[in-house]
């Protein structure tokens, strides 16, 4: 049993668990998705993104692979866990998979992909999730996997946030007034989006490099940017952005972006 690692990303009573995420829950359209990028930051802060996201996911797949980076740096660079995950809001089965190696250690403390958990806790039922953590790779190494995650049965989630602006990231390429800064980190991470809706896997990945961004889930991205077209998908589409600035207005801030992908 993997047990939980994020409380205080999220509530760790269950009542209060399920009363935050309603809060983010919206009742606009559906839409048919095959894949989607989701925050992971604490709820208070890219919840309601996380929450317009998989409001708007329409899916009769069972199993969810989320990808999501390893903030830790313990474990393989590619890590499947294959245990089962317990939140607050009870466990869920993982999805049996032999084609990756197994490394739990690099999932023990990673909240990346937990924070995922509880959402599709609240909004789906009967599912199991596939969790993969993953450090830095090359592209190439990135394209080496790809044939090895494509099923039928499977929905697809990235677990990434974007910008992190701020000397507590060491990312402080912009001056001027905190407004500008901010137009200025919307600009950049928009860069990036027009790649991602475009399903534009290697321009994105080295647009990531070459600007020193500092998008923690690009890799994650770029594996479902690469899935995507495989399985036939046509576009992303941004649902909803935002930073963490617009709750606690900070010299460091984060930016989050939710994408689906049809």
């Amino acid at each position: 049993m993997r047990y939980p690692a994020a409380i205080g990303f999220y509530p760790g009573n269950k009542e209060e668990l399920i009363s935050l995420i309603k809060k983010f829950i919206t009742n606009d359209e559906k839409i048919n998705a095959k894949a989607a990028i989701v925050p992971h930051a604490g709820y208070i802060y890219s919840g309601s993104v996380a929450g317009k996201v998989y409001s708007k996911l329409k899916t009769d797949k069972k199993t969810f692979l989320i990808a999501g980076p390893n903030h830790t740096g313990i474990g393989k660079k590619i890590a499947l866990s294959q245990e089962d995950w317990l939140t607050p809001l009870g466990v869920v089965k993982t999805k049996r998979f032999n084609k990756l190696e197994i490394d739990e250690s690099a999932h023990i403390y990673e909240h990346s992909i937990e924070v995922q958990v509880p959402f599709l806790q609240l909004l789906f039922k009967n599912f199991e999730i596939l969790p993969i953590c993953l450090s830095y790779l090359s592209f190439k190494e990135i394209e080496e996997i790809v044939e090895k995650l494509i099923d039928e049965e499977f929905f697809y989630v990235a677990s990434s946030d974007f910008t992190h602006y701020g000397p507590m990231y060491d990312y402080e390429p912009f001056s001027g007034s905190r407004k500008k800064i901010l137009e200025e980190v919307r600009k950049i991470d928009r860069k990036a989006i027009n790649f991602i809706e475009k399903l534009e896997a290697r321009k994105f990945y080295n647009f990531v490099l070459e600007k020193n961004l500092t998008i923690c889930g690009f890799i994650p991205i770029t594996l479902i940017l690469l899935i995507a077209k495989k399985i036939g998908a046509e576009k992303g589409i941004l649902v909803k952005y935002s930073t963490s600035y617009e709750i606690t207005k900070n010299s460091s801030f984060v930016a989050y972006a939710g994408i689906i992908i049809v």
